[in-house]
């Protein structure tokens, strides 16, 4: 009986330790794990508000599409928490980053869908910040975002804009620290160009 015993457990002990052989452990140089619906697509960013005061807070990656030289990502985030929703809801960006590791920058930004207040309390619009403030961001990286002044009497829109800007930098250089060696145009391409919202 004994000998019957051994002879059938015998193989289940070689199955069994096999399998823990050759688990599913990642081999080196293999991609990394999927990401998770949600949770992967929380960007965390510090929140400025009139008044100087630091929040943290979750902006949404609602997608990045990587491209050969560049990524392209879309994210909603509020800027302006100090009056009502009904005039200040979440804004859309569009923000495009070059894959040139830890040198990579703003190939270009515009906004798909504007959820600040239609005009600051200083009487900046939309299409103001847009040709003044944001025209200067295209080329800069990290260094040079953190530099850039914000615009009086649009502080909190230019402020947290600066704000995604370096979440997103900083996102982007985890997430494609390698060169891809491919020079890109800095500024909109002719896809961006006849997609963005006038």
């Amino acid at each position: 009986m004994k000998k019957a015993l051994t002879v059938l457990l015998l193989p289940l002990a070689v199955l069994l330790l096999g399998g823990c052989a050759t688990s599913s452990a990642p081999a080196a140089g293999a991609s990394k794990a999927p990401k998770q619906l949600g949770v992967d697509q929380i960007l965390p960013f510090v929140h400025i508000d009139g008044f100087g005061t630091k929040t943290p807070s979750p902006a949404w990656l609602a997608w990045e599409f990587e491209a050969q030289g560049y990524v392209k990502y879309q994210i909603t985030y509020t800027s302006c928490t100090c009056r009502q929703e009904s005039i200040n809801v979440k804004s859309t960006l569009y923000i495009e980053i070059s894959k040139q590791g830890s040198k990579s920058r703003i190939k270009n930004l515009y906004f798909h869908y504007w959820g600040d207040s239609p005009v600051t309390p200083a009487g900046q619009t939309r299409d103001e910040i847009e040709k003044t403030f944001m025209a200067k961001m295209p080329g800069m990286d990290q260094k040079a975002l953190a530099d850039v002044d914000i615009i009086t009497g649009a502080t909190v829109t230019t402020i947290n804009l600066k704000q995604i800007g370096a979440a997103i930098l900083d996102y982007h250089k985890k997430n494609y620290p390698q060169d891809s060696g491919i020079e890109v145009e800095i500024g909109p391409d002719a896809v961006t160009g006849a997609t963005a919202e006038e």
